[in-house]
């Protein structure tokens, strides 16, 4: 009978205690005395009273077999149960020490990563913490309880962002939570981020991926929010209405080869995106995130980053700053050796020629440099690929006229070819042809040359090669020019045509010429025979 009143007390007792502060469940068995309990799990087994008091025991001496009693975890013993740093990516700190790999974070510790820096923790519990770029976390609880057979596991986040996989609770034992100063996130077994926004916006934003968190800011009633959704908790403490995650991002158009120090990942956006945010890593599980950009605009930018495999995690941002499901693209950079800049001939070159000297800078990584010429912006039609040229220019021959494309890659050792630089691109036209010989009459020259539609010409006439003691010089609308016979000697003339749409070609060869000082009769017409006119004497 007595014990059936125990029994039926105990199940009476109101459980406000237990519910106001973190307790840990104790099954009692038999012969079980809460002097007895004290003195094996507490620190001050006098404070068997408390536990008592706790619990709302009427007799601490005599308490069911079978029944659930709460021990409160600021008067149980325990041990330290520091996290481990598991990976180090960039600069972070624990005070004025720099972190490491491997590491432990004791309770009490602070973590504060740089603007590049993000940081794995693994706590005792096992759950899994990945603290970004210029975040401040600080280990709250970390304590075993080997008795129990229990990790008490709680963090703060006082600025940045976290992502969490928390390890599953045990039904009736407190599960890992964070705190924020708005307010307390608390799981048991699930996976969500939080990020805390400082300054006059201050807030607490969460979203859940996977299981359920408990949304508390202290003022008004919490939100038990499923996986798929988020909230914010304001500067007041308030707990918004949840919302539903935004989808992942369309990654379709995102490339997955980058031959550019600057990867440039195009962002599809969409009702209700705000921005976008991208983190790169080697791994698929971002445990080493290398870059956590944002991008507001049309693309997402990286760069800092080794050739190599990567994977990009992409979501976007809605107008409360919550971020979505995540969408996964894996791309390879391979950027390096870079190409060396071609220096001539300059861009859209035009030239009257069948040959052109090509010329680029020098790569110190390249043992020698590729070259491809085509007849179109594709190369799909190559005309000429000269795969081990060790100077730092080449000339083409016997080139026909037409439209011409070239681009240059640097290869070091090992045949290992970088990607190709940025095409270039020269026209050749037809080169011009000499012109005949002027016809010489008694009183005039007359030249006359081959033209194209369109051309305008400029005329020279000097008495020596270097065409530096000119005779005459003229721009002429046509292709040809006529002039009184001068005094005999030898002359030298050349023509140059430019083209209608502005292109200026080359003089042509000087072409010599002799004018005779002929003897006149009384006329004025050079007197010759069938060798030719007479000189005078």
């Amino acid at each position: 009978m007595r014990v059936l009143l125990l029994c039926a007390a105990f199940a009476a007792l109101p459980a406000a205690a237990a519910e106001s502060e973190p307790s840990l469940p104790y099954v009692t068995q038999r012969s079980d005395t809460v002097i007895g309990l004290s003195r094996r799990l507490l620190v001050d087994p006098a404070q068997w009273r408390e536990v008592a008091r706790f619990n709302g025991l009427r007799d601490p001496n005599r308490i069911p077999v079978g029944a659930t009693l709460r021990l409160p975890l600021r008067l149980l013993a325990s041990q330290p149960a520091p996290a481990r740093v598991e990976q180090v990516v960039g600069s972070a700190r624990v005070g004025d020490a720099a972190l490491r790999s491997g590491d432990s974070l004791p309770e009490g510790g602070t973590v504060q990563t740089a603007r590049d820096g993000s940081v794995v923790l693994r706590l005792a519990d096992g759950s899994e913490l990945r603290l970004a770029a210029d975040s401040r976390l600080r280990l709250e609880r970390a304590r075993r309880y080997p008795a129990l057979d229990h990790v008490d596991s709680g963090v703060g986040l006082g600025a940045g962002r976290v992502e969490v996989r928390a390890a599953r609770a045990q039904a009736g034992k407190p599960g890992f939570e964070v705190r924020t100063p708005q307010g307390v996130l608390g799981v048991r077994g699930t996976e969500y981020r939080v990020a805390v926004a400082a300054g006059e916006a201050a807030l607490t934003a969460g979203e859940v991926l996977e299981g359920a968190v408990q949304f508390d800011g202290g003022d008004g009633p919490g939100r038990l929010l499923a996986a798929g959704f988020g909230t914010v908790i304001d500067a007041q403490r308030r707990v918004a209405e949840p919302s539903a995650l935004l989808p992942p991002p369309d990654i379709r158009s995102m490339p997955t080869l980058h031959e550019r120090l600057v990867l440039r990942f195009p962002v599809v956006r969409g009702d209700r995106i705000k921005g976008v945010r991208g983190l790169v890593a080697r791994d698929r599980e971002m445990r080493e995130v290398l870059a956590d950009n944002l991008a507001e605009g049309a693309e997402l930018r990286f760069t800092g980053l080794d050739d190599g495999d990567y994977f990009l995690r992409v979501r976007a941002i809605d107008e409360r700053g919550l971020e979505g499901r995540d969408a996964m693209l894996a791309f390879r950079l391979k950027a390096r050796p870079e190409p060396p800049a071609p220096t001539a001939p300059p861009p859209r070159h035009v030239a009257r020629a069948t040959q052109v000297e090509l010329a680029w800078t020098q790569n110190p990584e390249a043992q020698a440099y590729r070259l491809q010429v085509a007849a179109d912006a594709g190369f799909s039609r190559v005309l000429s690929d000269v795969p081990a040229l060790t100077g730092a220019s080449h000339v083409l021959l016997g080139l026909a006229p037409g439209d011409y494309h070239w681009r240059l890659a640097s290869v070091r050792a090992g045949n290992d070819q970088g990607p190709w630089g940025e095409p270039r691109a020269f026209v050749l036209r037809a080169p011009p042809a000499n012109p005949p010989p002027p016809r010489i009459g008694d009183r005039t020259l007359v030249f006359a040359w081959a033209a194209e539609p369109g051309q305008t010409f400029d005329f020279q006439l000097a008495r020596d090669a270097a065409f530096s003691d000119l005779v005459l010089e003229r721009r002429l609308e046509q292709a040809e020019y006529e002039l009184p016979r001068p005094p005999g000697g030898v002359y030298y003339m050349r023509v140059r045509a430019r083209d209608a749409d502005g292109f200026q070609g080359p003089f042509t060869a000087p072409q010599r010429f002799e004018i005779i000082d002929c003897l006149r009769s009384g006329e004025g017409e050079c007197v010759g025979s069938a060798a030719g006119p007479l000189r005078r004497p």
